[in-house]
């Protein structure tokens, strides 16, 4: 076995397994890319690790754009007045 393809081999295992994990906290400063491209033994598994993130991503972005609707009907909610009780009563 090459030592790219090792490399190469070790990179996707860590993706896979961030992605297995839902892991966010990948960091990706301390990955030193393997050198050359991508061997092609390995292009269909890198292709699918890719598009894992892509669906992941798309996840996300879908979740921050919810939660961001969900702050902004937060924001418009008025605050208590302080004079006035902080309860509903639904028996009375």
């Amino acid at each position: 076995m090459t030592e790219a393809l090792t490399a190469w081999m070790a990179v996707l295992d860590r993706f896979e397994r961030a992605l297995d994990a839902a892991d966010d906290t990948l960091d990706v400063h301390s990955l030193d890319a393997p050198p050359g491209p991508v061997p092609d033994e390995l292009r269909q598994r890198a292709e699918a690790v890719l598009a894992r993130q892509q669906l992941m991503i798309g996840a996300l972005t879908a979740s921050r754009a919810h939660v961001a609707r969900e702050i902004a009907a937060l924001r418009r909610v008025p605050t208590a007045r302080q004079d006035l009780p902080a309860y509903l009563d639904i028996e009375g």
